[in-house]
């Protein structure tokens, strides 16, 4: 049960990684290139995973429907990180995307009609308060936060998340989700990979500096990875304990975005971003 945990904790701490590590390419990138080549690197390690567990790849004609409303979605969602983080910091969008539990809470209440209790009401307000923290650097007097684009998109990108957690959310009951995961990125892959090929220089992307090559291996390999480490995690010890892994995850993208990109921690931040952990906690507390 401790290599359990420790393989979650490797998990939350690659996903946590992974926003430094899109930072770094983002220098030398742009969001449909990083997207593209991070899952065409992804896709064989993901088909690699499935083929040793032994996992069957088939899906009825009616949950291709689910499959093409998620891959457009989780598109979405990372090619609005990746343009997110061209605007705001590592560290930033660390905490604020740890607000996604309470997203999804709020989109399936309001889609899904699922009962919404007195603790994620709290929850949602108090994560609100820190995310408006975080994004205004603690400067309430200028409203000059409200323009920053980098945060606000963060925050939608916890909702397209919570979004694609809902579209695929009964495939994923029936079917294995890595399986799953695995077909709904590959219409995103694809497109992403024919744009670079048909208006991009290939020649570029050829000669990236090692800190990018680095980087994208880091994001393709192990942070597909990481996938498979949540599903054996899930499978070990359930969800609700394993989900308690996801909240070191904004600390390990604090740990490397510091000494790595030179960014800063200030007890604004702090304050801001424990709040929205402590929001989270509220909410899904049993």
């Amino acid at each position: 049960m401790i290599s359990i945990r420790i393989l979650l904790l490797l998990c939350a701490t690659i996903w946590g990684w992974t926003f430094v590590a899109t930072k770094i390419c983002l220098a030398y990138l742009d969001p449909y290139e990083l997207v593209g080549l991070r899952f065409g690197i992804g896709l064989p390690v993901l088909f690699l995973v499935i083929r040793l567990k032994g996992l069957r790849i088939g899906f009825s004609r009616r949950e291709y429907g689910s499959l093409a409303v998620g891959a457009v979605i989780i598109g979405l969602h990372f090619l609005i990180q990746a343009v997110a983080l061209n605007y705001t910091s590592a560290t930033n969008t660390g905490w604020i995307i740890a607000a996604t539990p309470l997203a999804l809470a709020g989109l399936s209440f309001l889609i899904l009609k699922e009962r919404i209790g007195q603790k994620e009401i709290v929850g949602i307000a108090v994560a609100t308060f820190g995310i408006i923290i975080l994004v205004s650097r603690g400067d309430f007097t200028s409203l000059g936060w409200l323009t920053s684009i980098g945060d606000w998109l963060i925050l939608a990108s916890a909702h397209t998340w919570a979004l694609y957690t809902i579209a695929t959310r009964n495939i994923s009951r029936s079917r294995n989700p890595l399986t799953v995961t695995l077909l709904v990125f590959v219409p995103v892959t694809v497109l992403c990979l024919s744009y670079i090929v048909v208006a991009k220089d290939i020649s570029t992307i050829m000669v990236l500096p090692p800190d990018a090559l680095v980087a994208l291996l880091f994001l393709g390999v192990l942070g597909t990875s990481a996938q498979w480490f949540w599903q054996i995690g899930i499978a070990k010890i359930g969800a609700t304990r394993a989900g308690i892994f996801l909240y070191l995850e904004p600390i390990a993208t604090t740990m490397l975005a510091i000494p790595l990109l030179n960014e800063s921690f200030t007890i604004v931040t702090a304050c801001g971003g424990l709040l929205v952990m402590a929001a989270v906690w509220w909410a899904q507390r049993k």
